[in-house]
């Protein structure tokens, strides 16, 4: 990225820090998080039946790992 563009970067960042209402992700966020809590139990209950049913281990220890991941991701 050329320094011109770096510059303009580094000041809308700056005007972020100082006036969060000028970031449009901050009001999104709650809603993501919702949406990430949301998948990581509909994961989690996939889980539960692929487990139930003594489903693949392969798949079962990757959904442990993206249901992990999900429930990370939804956190504050």
């Amino acid at each position: 990225m050329n320094r011109a563009v770096c510059e303009i970067v580094r000041y809308a960042d700056r005007r972020r820090d100082r006036m969060p209402e000028l970031d449009p992700g901050r009001a999104l966020e709650p809603r993501v998080r919702d949406w990430l809590e949301t998948q990581s139990v509909v994961v989690e209950d996939w889980l539960n039946q692929l487990v139930a049913a003594n489903g693949d281990e392969r798949l079962v220890g990757l959904l442990c790992q993206h249901a992990a991941f999900l429930r990370e991701a939804a956190r504050d």
